[in-house]
């Protein structure tokens, strides 16, 4: 991946995490934290994939169709924040690595213990 990629990864990253906390009123994302984690652009800087974690009591599905209906709103507030000749078509969606990752964490955690009860 080439340095310029990098740096648009991060500079829309940190933008967008933003936009979230401190921009979005959006009645449907009421208590729910929403955390931009990784986002990637493509090679020729035109289309950025966003992945966005959620932490609240909501339906992943909808909290994903209400950022999808503010992309408008988020992609007037990144423009005068991440000074890109041509700004990035967003394509918003659920990061769940975090709950795969626990996931594996309790099997690996069941297996030990299976593994110590047999011995």
């Amino acid at each position: 991946m080439s340095n310029r990629i990098e740096k648009g990864n991060s500079l829309l990253q940190k933008c967008l995490s933003e936009i979230f906390t401190n921009e979005l009123n959006d009645p449907r994302l009421k208590n729910e934290m929403v955390t931009v984690s990784k986002v990637q652009l493509s090679s020729d800087l035109k289309y950025a994939k966003v992945y966005v974690s959620l932490y609240g009591e909501k339906n992943a599905t909808e909290v994903l169709n209400a950022i999808k209906n503010a992309s408008g709103f988020i992609r007037s507030s990144l423009k005068d924040k991440a000074k890109f000749r041509v700004l990035p078509i967003l394509d918003f969606v659920i990061d769940n690595s975090e709950a795969y990752s626990e996931r594996i964490n309790t099997l690996l955690k069941n297996i030990k213990y299976s593994d110590e009860a047999d011995n």
